[in-house]
C-alpha cells in the first residue's frame, strides 16, 4: 500500500512539473533565492552600509538608474538621505568625503579599477583608460607619458588655433545674417545642418556640433554637419594593418560615413549601463531593443580611430597633433606599437577629447552666456589682455594668468565635471581602511564627484550657482577644504 503511495505522490509531482506554469513559478523563487542567500550571508561585511533595499540586492539597479541618465543626481540624494556611506550594489559603496578621495585613488591606495571598466573595451588591446592592470598602465604610462608634457602640449597650440578660428568663422557667419535679415533676407535657414533663426536683433542657433581629435580634421565644423568616415570592418581594417606592416603597401580598407557625435552618445549611453552588468550578461543586454543601436555604435566607434589612424600614416607631414605623439611611441622593446594598440590608444584621446573636455566647455560657455554680469567681467579682462594682439585667436602666453577666466574655467569644471560620476575602484589585497571603516578585499568603492564639487558645507550656500568669485575670494582653510574636494579629473596615478 505504501509503495502504491509513493509511486501516486511520484506520478503527481512529475505531472505538476511537466506544466509550464511549475516553471514560470519557478523562475521568481530561484532570482529572489540567488539574490537574497548572498545578502543574508555578506561576505564582504557590507550589510552595516545604508541604502536602498534593491541596490543591496542586485547590481541591476544601478544600471537601471545609469540607464534613466539620473547617475550622478540619484547619488548625490542618497548621499543626502544616508551620510558619508552609501551601498550602490551588492559589491559597492559610495564614499563622500574629500578625504577618501587620496585613500582610494591615491598613488599609495593599492586598489584596481573596477571590473566596470571592461565595458569600454573595443579592441584586443586595452588602452590607457580601460586596462584594469596596474603593471599594464604603468608601462602605458611610461610610454605615452612624453605626449601629455608641457612641451608636447604647447606644440598643439597652432593645431588648436586652427580649429579655434574656424569656429569662429562659423559662428561670425551665423551673426552676419542679423544685418542680411534686417535687410528684407530669410528670418531662418541652415548653415549645414546647424539651423539659425534671426530674432530680436540677435541670430539663435545650437552651438554643439563640433569637430573631433586629430590635426587632420573630421570636417565637421566647416561643413557643420555631424559627420566622419569610419573603417565599415573594425577586422578587416587591423587586418589591413598588419599587411601593411609586412609589404610597407599604403593602408587601404573599406569606409563608410557616420553620424560621430550621435553614435558616441549611443555608444556612452551602452557602455555606461553594461558597466554595472555582470560581464555574463553583456551579450543578453546588448541584444534588448533598448540598447541594439548602442551594440552597433561601439565598433564605429572603434573604426573612427582605426580610419584617423590610416589617414594620419598616410600623410606623415601633417601638421603637429597628438597622434603623431602617439606613432613616435615604443615599447620596452624599442618597437613601436602595433595596429591594435595604436588604434586603442588613438580611441581613447577622440574619446577624452569629444565626450569629456568638449560637454564641459559647452556647459561653460552656456553658463557664461545666460548671465550678464559674467560676461561683461571676463570680457573686460579679455579686452585688456588682448588690446595689443591682432588675432581672432587669442594667444596662450596672452592669457595664462587672467585671473577670473582662471575662475570661471575652474567653476565650469566645478559645476559641471568631465564626470560626475565616482570612478569605481577594487579594493587590494590586504584590504583598505577609509575614514575609520575597513573594506575587505574585492569590494568596489567610490568617491561621487558631483556630491563633492556641489557639497554647500564645502562651497557655501550657493553650491548650486555658477559663482566664479568663490575661486578668488576663498583664502586660508576655505580655499584648502575647496581645492581638496576639487576633482575633476579624478587624481592619482589613473
Amino acid at each position: 500500500m505504501a509503495d502504491l503511495d509513493d509511486t501516486i505522490g511520484v506520478a503527481r509531482l512529475l505531472t505538476v512539473v511537466q506544466k509550464p506554469t511549475f516553471w514560470l513559478a519557478l523562475i521568481p523563487a530561484v532570482v529572489i533565492v540567488a539574490l537574497v542567500v548572498p545578502y543574508l550571508y555578506d561576505p564582504l561585511g557590507l550589510r552595516v552600509f545604508p541604502g536602498p533595499i534593491l541596490a543591496k540586492l542586485t547590481s541591476g539597479w544601478m544600471a537601471w538608474t545609469v540607464n534613466e541618465n539620473r547617475w550622478s543626481v540619484t547619488v548625490e540624494k542618497l548621499h543626502h538621505k544616508y551620510g558619508i556611506f552609501v551601498r550602490l550594489s551588492p559589491d559597492h559603496v559610495s564614499i563622500a568625503h574629500p578625504a577618501a578621495l587620496n585613500a582610494i585613488y591615491g598613488h599609495s591606495a593599492g586598489a584596481t579599477k573596477a571590473p566596470f571598466y571592461d565595458a569600454f573595451s573595443n579592441f584586443r588591446a586595452r588602452n590607457m583608460f580601460n586596462t584594469r592592470s596596474r603593471t599594464e598602465h604603468s608601462r602605458k604610462r611610461r610610454n605615452e607619458s612624453h605626449m601629455f608634457s608641457p612641451q608636447s602640449v604647447r606644440a598643439l597650440e597652432g593645431t588648436a588655433r586652427v580649429h579655434h578660428s574656424n569656429l569662429v568663422s562659423q559662428w561670425d557667419k551665423l551673426c552676419s545674417y542679423v544685418p542680411h535679415t534686417q535687410s528684407g533676407g530669410a528670418a531662418v535657414g541652415n548653415l549645414g545642418a546647424c539651423e539659425w533663426r534671426v530674432d530680436d536683433g540677435r541670430v539663435w542657433f545650437n552651438c554643439m556640433p563640433c569637430d573631433l581629435a586629430f590635426g587632420a580634421p573630421f570636417g565637421m565644423l566647416l561643413s557643420g554637419r555631424d559627420t566622419a568616415r569610419v573603417a565599415k570592418s573594425l577586422k578587416a581594417s587591423l587586418a589591413a594593418f598588419g599587411a601593411s606592416a609586412k609589404t610597407g603597401a599604403e593602408v587601404t580598407f573599406e569606409t563608410e560615413e557616420i553620424p560621430a557625435a550621435q553614435v558616441l552618445n549611443e555608444r556612452a549611453e551602452l557602455t555606461a549601463v553594461l558597466g554595472w552588468v555582470p560581464s555574463r550578461w553583456h551579450s543578453l543586454v546588448q541584444r534588448l531593443p533598448a540598447f541594439r543601436t548602442g551594440k552597433e555604435a561601439s565598433p564605429k566607434m572603434a573604426g573612427l580611430a582605426v580610419a584617423a589612424v590610416a589617414k594620419r600614416i598616410s600623410n606623415p607631414d601633417a601638421r603637429e597633433d597628438m597622434l603623431n605623439k602617439l606613432l613616435e611611441s615604443r615599447d620596452e622593446n624599442g618597437e613601436p606599437l602595433s595596429a591594435d594598440e595604436l588604434s586603442a590608444e588613438a580611441f581613447l584621446l577622440i574619446i577624452a577629447g569629444a565626450d569629456t573636455v568638449a560637454n564641459t566647455s559647452c556647459a561653460t560657455t552656456y553658463y557664461i552666456a545666460r548671465d550678464p554680469r559674467i560676461q561683461a567681467k571676463l570680457q573686460a579682462e579679455l579686452d585688456e589682455a588682448l588690446n595689443a594682439i591682432n588675432s581672432d585667436v587669442a594667444p596662450y602666453d596672452a592669457v595664462k594668468h587672467l585671473p577670473y577666466l582662471d575662475a570661471v574655467i575652474n567653476e565650469g569644471l566645478r559645476v559641471f565635471s568631465t564626470v560626475g560620476a565616482g570612478p569605481p575602484r577594487v579594493v587590494p589585497e590586504g584590504g583598505m581602511t577609509v575614514l575609520g571603516h575597513h573594506f575587505k578585499e574585492g569590494t568596489c568603492v567610490s568617491v561621487p564627484v558631483y556630491h563633492l564639487h556641489h557639497d554647500e558645507r564645502i562651497w557655501g550656500d550657493n553650491a548650486d550657482e555658477f559663482y566664479p568669485e568663490r575661486w578668488i575670494e576663498a583664502t586660508g582653510e576655505r580655499k584648502k577644504a575647496m581645492l581638496d574636494a576639487f576633482a575633476p579629473f579624478s587624481l592619482g596615478p589613473r
